[in-house]
């Protein structure tokens, strides 16, 4: 069963990549519980299945900044994949304490990529959803998330888990320091 979702979601990574077809960044976007199940249990299965998971994650981050050059139509695309990236921050933050090198490049490139979407702008103004102004729903923008923060608290909660239970924190302090990010233990 892994091996089928390990292929369904190189298929997403793919998909996500391909910035010459907007469509397929728009329909993935909008499937979030797609997405979300694509990266769900992240940790569970090993190498195998983190790899493909944290590559569609990487790959969402990096589609940010296609997505934000559409300008106001952008908007709703960059909300759909800044939800997957906020939801799975923190699991992300654990791949990079993971015993498996690859999976703790991989995990650092993925938060390097979040913190350079989070210095974005997109090119149009801030709007509300399908005309409705007021507080009721507004798009979320790369600007509003303190990623630099959020990820500096992941990487903290981490290291007082791997603390808590007696392992080490040497994976988790160099991506700190690779990331810019400082660790409050």
């Amino acid at each position: 069963m892994w091996r089928i979702n390990q292929r369904i979601v190189k298929v997403i990574v793919e998909l996500m990549r391909n910035h010459d077809t907007p469509e397929s960044l728009v329909i993935l976007s909008s499937a979030s519980d797609l997405l979300l199940r694509a990266t769900d249990e992240m940790l569970v299965d090993g190498e195998a299945c983190t790899l493909p998971q944290l590559e569609l994650l990487e790959a969402t981050a990096r589609a940010l900044q296609p997505v934000l050059e559409w300008g106001e139509s952008g908007l709703a695309v960059a909300d759909g994949l800044l939800n997957l990236l906020k939801c799975r921050l923190p699991a992300t933050a654990r791949c990079v304490s993971h015993p498996s090198a690859h999976v703790r490049a991989l995990s650092t490139s993925v938060l390097r990529a979040i913190l350079y979407a989070g210095s974005l702008k997109a090119s149009g103004k801030k709007v509300d959803k399908n005309g409705i102004h007021g507080p009721a729903y507004q798009y979320l923008s790369v600007g509003n998330i303190n990623w630099q923060t959020d990820i500096e608290k992941c990487l903290t909660w981490e290291a007082h888990s791997l603390l808590a239970t007696g392992m080490p924190t040497q994976f988790l302090s160099t991506a700190a320091k690779e990331l810019g990010c400082t660790i409050s233990i």
